[in-house]
């Protein structure tokens, strides 16, 4: 899962929400912004929730001295599930594509939400200034 395709995919289903008309651009980035956070989220939440650290973090037999599986921490927000051994060594288990993304929508959506409601705040002014 650690392939970059993915990312590619989910920005690329997100920017079907883009609408290129005047006076609705925001509306779509705002719409892109969440559908692409939303798949990036859920992909990355199956990868820490269906981690199994028998499978995922196996004991190596075939080192000297042999370096057997220590520990292993998984977090929902930021998404991490990562594996400890014994030796040192560590293995993360989410894409290291996930996350990025997924700052990058909740800051383009946020973005989006704070010119709304300037928009709004500019609108509702105009009409109440007599």
């Amino acid at each position: 899962m650690g392939s970059w395709v993915l990312a590619v995919l989910f920005v690329g289903f997100g920017l079907a929400f883009v609408r290129l008309r005047k006076g609705r651009r925001l509306l779509g980035l705002l719409k892109a912004s969440t559908a692409t956070g939303t798949l990036c989220y859920l992909l990355g939440w199956f990868q820490v929730h269906f981690a199994f650290p028998s499978q995922a973090c196996p004991d190596f037999f075939d080192r000297h001295p042999i370096v057997r599986f220590d520990r292993f921490e998984d977090r929902a927000f930021p998404l991490q599930a990562t594996c400890h051994w014994d030796n040192g060594e560590q293995k993360e288990l989410v894409s290291g594509w996930v996350n990025p993304l997924l700052f990058t929508c909740m800051a383009v959506l946020t973005g989006c939400l704070v010119t709304f409601a300037i928009y709004a705040y500019r609108h509702y002014r105009k009409d109440h200034t007599s």
